[in-house]
């Protein structure tokens, strides 16, 4: 196991300005938004190893070859390996021999919360406090506690005394917030990282920070504020090759976020703030075409759902063009693409059956057809549609293992024998009148049916 000067690759040797360098590299290399563990480990090390006291006793046990070593290193090891009872007694025999070790008090209260005995941690952090006052690490380890134990006042007040220690420490910020959030002070929360974007200059911490401010918006629905921090998280991103794609994938993923909650403006600004970062990222460009192409087409889908005298297969055929993948129940591209195959044979097989709800598709929606106009004018020609057939039927099987997934589990084995022969039924024609993806749901619940049963 690591020590806490190879953590910060660092010789016993480095001086107090060598560890604040170390540290703030080692923090480059690792953000905490994308390794929290290691991150933890080099904020660890930098709390003990910069303060005079702390590191002097951890040099005297560092030094030693003795039990005392021994068993330090032990409990830290067990510690790591989730094994906190037997870190526990370790520590605690330690602290009898030697009460005045801050050292082992500060192992102890940190397996003490690991092993979720918050209360006996409060007191040891608590006395870490009123043996050193001005040690910000011990004021933010007592503010963490505090906000563990669920005491949002207590926890704020700790956060701020720790931040007037140390403004540069970037988690200290992020736990202030966070208290405020638990105590759900939305523009408390916001201000306190608004303030320290004023103090932090790292770039890695202000992309974390922004990302916070979003995160809070999200939770607070309040989504006309996201766009300010977004915009600053795409100027950092542009000119800086460490964090394009990490802010890229964030931006893509929340843009989708917002597709499900129907905020397709809102989806839209974002994706193309990502496609200005990374214009040929494939995640990016399908995303930015799933929008754009709901926002188009989705009018006149609602009127084509809406339409009882065009089949409901021809109108599913048409859903794979305009809904995005978590309106047609999809997980990713993969399953999309199988079950767009499936539809496609299965309209392909009964082309007779849906032959009118094609024409009509045709006339009373031209832009909807259009979608899939190259698929549709094979079908209509004898020649090609017999090879269509051909093809679909021996391709089919490449799929199986995913549209399986879509039949119920006790029909897969018999799913997985037939598909390779499979030929579409002609459908059931329901006795009850269709509903449609936005009329209220037959069941009851008051909801839309795509919300409800149709989900």
């Amino acid at each position: 196991m690591k020590d806490y000067y190879e953590i910060l690759e660092l010789t016993a040797l480095a001086s107090n300005e060598d560890i604040k360098k170390a540290y703030f590299k080692s923090v480059r290399k690792y953000p905490p938004d994308r390794f929290e563990v290691e991150f933890m480990n080099i904020r660890k090390a930098y709390e003990i190893l910069s303060n005079e006291k702390t590191r002097k006793q951890y040099d005297s046990i560092n030094n030693l070859d003795s039990d005392v070593k021994e068993n330090y290193s032990l409990a830290r090891t067990y510690m790591e390996e989730e094994e906190l009872n037997k870190a526990i007694k370790i520590l605690q025999k330690m602290q009898k021999e030697d009460s005045k070790s801050l050292i082992v008090k500060v192992l102890l209260a940190e397996v003490y919360l690991k092993n979720s005995n918050s209360g006996k941690a409060l007191t040891v952090y608590e006395e870490l406090t009123l043996e050193e006052p001005e040690n910000s690490a011990f004021a933010g380890y007592l503010a963490n506690a505090y906000l563990n134990r669920g005491w949002h006042k207590k926890a704020i007040l700790a956060y701020n005394k720790a931040i007037e220690l140390d403004s540069d420490n970037i988690s200290l910020w992020l736990g202030l917030s966070e208290a405020y959030v638990e105590s759900n002070e939305y523009f408390n929360a916001r201000n306190v990282l608004e303030k320290a974007l004023e103090v932090v200059t790292d770039i890695k911490d202000n992309t974390t920070i922004y990302l916070e401010l979003i995160t809070i918006d999200m939770n607070f629905e309040m989504f006309s504020s996201i766009h300010k921090p977004i915009d600053k998280l795409a100027e950092l991103a542009i000119n800086n090759d460490e964090i394009k794609e990490n802010i890229t994938s964030t931006l893509s993923e929340l843009a989708s976020y917002l597709m499900q909650m129907e905020k397709m403006e809102d989806a839209k600004k974002i994706i193309e703030k990502a496609a200005k970062i990374l214009p040929e990222d494939e995640d990016v460009l399908r995303i930015k075409n799933e929008i754009e192409n709901y926002m188009i087409y989705i009018d006149d889908f609602h009127k084509l759902e809406a339409n009882k005298k065009i089949n409901h297969e021809v109108v599913s055929l048409i859903s794979f063009n305009v809904l995005p993948n978590n309106e047609l129940g999809m997980h990713d591209e993969e399953e999309k693409e199988a079950m767009n195959y499936f539809q496609e044979y299965t309209v392909l097989y009964n082309y007779d059956i849906y032959k009118s709800s094609i024409k009509k598709l045709e006339k009373d929606y031209p832009h909807l057809y259009a979608l899939k106009v190259e698929f549709f004018n094979k079908l209509t020609n004898n020649i090609e549609r017999k090879k269509m057939q051909v093809e679909y039927k021996k391709h089919l099987g490449n799929y199986k293992h995913i549209i399986n997934k879509f039949f119920d589990e006790d029909d897969n084995e018999e799913n997985e024998e037939s598909l390779k022969d499979y030929e579409p039924q002609e459908p059931i024609v329901r006795e009850e009148s269709k509903v449609g993806r936005n009329d209220l749901c037959p069941c009851g619940s008051g909801k839309k049916y795509k919300k409800c049963c149709g989900k």
